[in-house]
Parts: structure tokens; sequence; C-alpha cells
């Protein structure tokens, strides 16, 4: 028995594959459509890829220009809070400068009485009056949380004045922002 042997069965088999194929090389392509049930499947998936990965980060932090975050070995994620930025720039909350440094990194002595940062106070209790009392009309607790994005060049002292006008303004938890070290 050789290897090229080919039995009549097999042969009839080979002739209508050899067939098949000719007759699908001469036919026209037809065109390819997608359904209306389909596009809304893809549409489908991609709404809940977005929600799922914009929900998984409930903090977005965007450091001001020149600020040079801490770095840190802390592995604890942010938990969701009032970002307060202390840079060599001022102090920026809610989008807004509410106080100046001096060159030394220290809040205007004129803001300053008793480590209560005056206009840093004012913005603080506007913010946890609005947001207890949405709390309230949600029906859920108020958690007073602050994210604290400092500046590894502002001196420890002006943390603590920034960290002091919180906790009198109502805010009673506390996060620092920091960059992760690889």
């Amino acid at each position: 028995m050789t290897a090229t042997t080919v039995t009549p069965e097999q042969a009839a088999f080979l002739a209508k594959k050899k067939a098949k194929k000719l007759s699908r090389r001469n036919r026209e392509e037809a065109d390819g459509e997608l359904g209306m049930t389909s596009l809304m499947d893809i549409v489908s998936i991609i709404v809940v890829y977005l929600l799922k990965s914009y929900a998984s980060d409930p903090v977005v932090i965007n450091p001001t220009a020149g600020q040079q975050i801490p770095m840190s070995s802390a592995d604890a994620s942010l938990q969701d809070g009032l970002p307060v930025f202390v840079s060599p720039r001022g102090l920026t909350f809610q989008d807004r400068k509410v106080a100046t440094l001096t060159e030394d990194g220290k809040v205007d002595p004129g803001l300053v009485e008793a480590h209560l940062i005056g206009p840093l106070f004012d913005a603080f209790a506007e913010e946890v009056d609005r947001a207890q009392a949405m709390a309230a009309r949600r029906g859920t607790e108020w958690k007073g949380q602050v994210i604290l994005v400092g500046d590894q060049r502002i001196p420890f002292d002006t943390i603590v004045d920034v960290m002091y006008t919180a906790g009198r303004a109502g805010i009673t938890s506390y996060s620092f922002c920091v960059i992760r070290n690889s």
C-alpha cells in the first residue's frame, strides 16, 4: 500500500470540495449589514464600560501648575472629599484662590488669627452648610472629608493651619494626597 492511493469515496469528497470552493470564488460578496439589535448591543456594551470605568475612581485630583505633590509608600486609595490645594502660589478651594502664601510658604499673616485662616474658613463653612443640607434632603449621613493636596515645599505649620481651619468649619476627616512610590 502506498501513501498516495485514494479511495473512490475520498476522490468523490475531494472533487465535491473543489467544486464548492470554485463556486464560492465566482459568487459576488453579499453586503454586510448590521441589524438594529446588533447596534444596540454594541452601544449598550460601550455605555456599561464607560460607566464602570468612570465609577471606579471616585476622586480625580488635578494639581495646580508647578505643584510638587509629596512621594509616599502609602497604598490606601483616596476617599471622596473636598480637595484643598496648598501650593507655593496659594490656597485653592473649589477652583477659587482663597489665600496667598508668602515667600517662605506661610499663609499671609493678615489672613490668619490663632491658626484660623479667615477666607478659607468662610469657603469651608459655605460648602459644609450646602453639603449638610443636601445630605439631609437625601436622608443620608454627611461625612465631612477633606483631601489636602499639598506641596512638598510647604512648611508643616501651614498644613496645620489649613487642618485647624477645616476642623473649625465642621470637617472631621482628612486625607493627604500623595504620589505612590513604585
